[in-house]
């Protein structure tokens, strides 16, 4: 994609998920890079400049809310504000309290609504 496309981060272990994904925002325009497992989540995001990440809550490795945690304690301001998504199919095992503490302001619920995602990832990325 172009030198100026946002970049989208995608930890999920779904398939169809990722594919789907992929798809939708390719297609709008976005760089997006997915991974299927939490580890490597904080060396990508060390490593690449993004814009918001996509975390399902429940992932091999090391799951999205410690994710989360790791992102916000990160030494960079930039990386350890970037804009944290959670989605997850087990959502009744968190509080909306929960999701905030960790600086999650968006969290969307399995199946999920592909309006939503993109809906909440403009809010991020646009301008």
């Amino acid at each position: 994609m172009g030198e100026n496309a946002k970049r989208i981060l995608i930890a999920d272990d779904s398939p169809v998920i990722q594919t789907l994904s992929r798809k939708i925002f390719l297609g709008m325009g976005y760089d997006i890079v997915g991974l299927k497992s939490g580890s490597k989540v904080i060396e990508q995001i060390n490593s690449k400049k993004f814009d918001v990440v996509i975390l399902d809550i429940i992932l091999p490795g090391v799951d999205g809310m410690t994710l989360a945690k790791q992102i916000r304690k990160l030494k960079d301001p930039d990386k350890s504000k970037l804009p944290i998504i959670a989605i997850s199919g087990n959502y009744k095992n968190y509080t909306p309290e929960d999701f905030e503490a960790l600086g999650i302001k968006d969290y969307l619920i399995k199946p999920l609504d592909y309006d939503k995602l993109v809906d909440a990832v403009r809010k991020y990325t646009e301008d």
